[in-house]
């Protein structure tokens, strides 16, 4: 069974992660140039798209670009190496501590409200809803 708590906690990660790598949460990083969607705005905010386009067309290399993405020249002398240190250099303190805390306070959680939740899913067993998705609180 999946516990919606821990699937939260897991977002967060993920969120705080391409915060810190990319400059975006994780839904602009994975669906901005997709899906109609137009890609990460400003210059140091990365996309997959941005990140697959430029490696199959031999654009965005570690070193330097030759494809634009609609990027400032800024970026495009620099590379995505450079985009990444400077995501790193202003998320990452704060993206750490989001990956040590988050899976502390959701171990807190569970434990302050083990009754609550214990109930809740006592409920969600009875009615078949648990059983049928696979999902807990």
């Amino acid at each position: 069974m999946t516990s919606l708590i821990d699937v939260g906690t897991s977002v967060v990660i993920a969120n705080a992660t391409t915060k810190a790598f990319f400059g975006t949460n994780a839904w602009e990083f994975f669906t901005a140039g997709w899906f109609g969607r137009p890609n990460a705005s400003g210059s140091w905010n990365l996309s997959l798209n941005e990140l697959v386009m430029g490696a199959v067309h031999g654009g965005a290399t570690l070193s330097g670009s030759t494809n634009t993405y609609g990027m400032s020249q800024s970026w495009q002398q620099l590379g995505v190496g450079a985009a990444i240190q400077k995501n790193v250099r202003d998320h990452g303190a704060q993206a750490i501590a989001t990956m040590v805390m988050a899976p502390v306070a959701s171990k807190l959680l569970k434990r302050v409200a083990r009754k609550p939740i214990s109930d809740m899913n006592r409920l969600l067993k009875s009615t078949g809803i648990s059983t049928s998705v696979g999902v807990k609180i």
